[in-house]
C-alpha cells in the first residue's frame, strides 16, 4: 500500500497535467473512477512547486469540458439512445434518470452548475442538454462554470492544506494493512445496504403490471375503464412528447400535493418511464 501511494504521487508530480486531464475526461465520460481524491492530491503536489496550480486547474477543467461535450454531442445527435446509454453506465441506473429530471425540473439550465456534485446527473445533464438542443456556446459557458465550481474547492483544499495532508499520509502508511481491510469492509457494507434497500423496495411495490394491449382493452371498456395517471416529469415530455389519450398528467414530484385530483372510484393505472 505504501509503495503504491508513493508511486502514484511520483507519477502525478511527473505527468500531472496529462494525468489530471485524462482522468477528469474519463470521469465525466461515465467511467466509475473517483475524481475528488485526484483533485486534492494534485493541489497538494502543486503546493510543493512540482506542478503549476493554474495550469493543473486548467487541465482539470478542460478534461471535464471534453467529457461533457462528448455527451452533449451524443445527446444532440443520438437523442434517447444516448440517454439510455448514460444510465446503463451509471453506478445506480435505477435512479439515474429520475434524479436528473428532478434537478432539471427544480433548477432548469442551472442544473449544469451543480451537476458534478450529484451522482449520475454529472453525465446525464450534458446529454439531456444536447437532446433538447441547447445552444453550443451557452452550454459551454454554463458547463465551464460548473466544472470550475467542482474543481476549485478540492484542488485549492489540497493546495492550502498540503502540510496536513502530508501528515495524514504518514499516518496512513503506518496503518496501511488496516486501511485495506477498512476499505473492503466499507464496500461490503455498502453492498449489503443496497441489497436490503432493493429487497424492501420490491416488497413494498408489488403492483400489477399491464401490457399495452391490456391497457388498450381496459380503456375501450365502458364498465371497467381505469383512470390513467401520467407520472412523467417535464423533461420526460421533451424526450418523448406522446402520451396516452385521456391520461391525467401529475408529475411524480407533485403526486403528494395533487393527490386529491386522483379519482379513487376507478382503478388507477400509473404510467412512468
Amino acid at each position: 500500500m505504501e509503495g503504491l501511494l508513493d508511486t502514484a504521487l511520483t507519477l502525478l508530480a511527473t505527468h500531472g497535467y496529462v494525468i489530471v486531464l485524462l482522468w477528469m475526461f474519463a470521469d465525466q465520460a461515465a467511467l466509475p473512477i473517483p475524481s475528488i481524491p485526484l483533485l486534492i492530491a494534485a493541489g497538494a503536489v502543486a503546493a510543493t512547486g512540482q506542478l503549476d496550480l493554474g495550469l493543473v486547474i486548467a487541465a482539470a477543467t478542460v478534461g471535464c469540458l471534453l467529457g461533457d461535450l462528448l455527451w452533449f454531442a451524443l445527446g444532440r445527435y443520438r437523442g434517447q439512445q444516448a440517454i439510455g446509454l448514460v444510465c446503463k453506465l451509471a453506478l445506480e441506473p435505477d435512479s439515474c434518470a429520475s434524479t436528473t429530471r428532478r434537478a432539471f425540473t427544480r433548477f432548469g439550465p442551472a442544473t449544469l452548475l451543480i451537476a458534478k456534485y450529484l451522482p449520475g446527473v454529472q453525465t446525464l445533464a450534458p446529454a439531456s442538454a444536447g437532446f433538447v438542443r441547447a445552444p453550443w456556446f451557452g452550454f459551454l459557458l454554463v458547463d465551464a462554470a460548473g466544472a470550475l465550481l467542482f474543481v476549485l474547492p478540492f484542488m485549492l483544499g489540497g493546495y492550502y492544506f498540503q502540510p496536513e495532508l502530508v501528515a495524514l499520509l504518514d499516518r496512513l502508511r503506518e496503518v496501511s494493512g488496516g486501511l485495506v481491510m477498512l476499505a473492503v469492509g466499507v464496500l461490503a457494507l455498502y453492498g449489503v445496504v443496497k441489497a436490503v434497500q432493493w429487497t424492501r423496495f420490491l416488497r413494498g411495490h408489488k403492483l400489477r403490471r399491464l401490457t399495452p394491449e391490456d391497457l388498450h382493452a381496459r380503456l375501450q371498456s365502458t364498465d371497467n375503464r381505469p383512470a390513467v395517471i401520467d407520472l412523467r416529469q417535464a423533461l420526460d415530455f421533451e424526450l418523448e412528447p406522446r402520451s396516452i389519450p385521456g391520461a391525467l398528467r401529475i408529475p411524480l414530484s407533485d403526486i403528494e400535493r395533487r393527490r386529491d385530483e386522483i379519482p379513487t372510484r376507478y382503478d388507477v393505472v400509473l404510467v412512468c418511464t
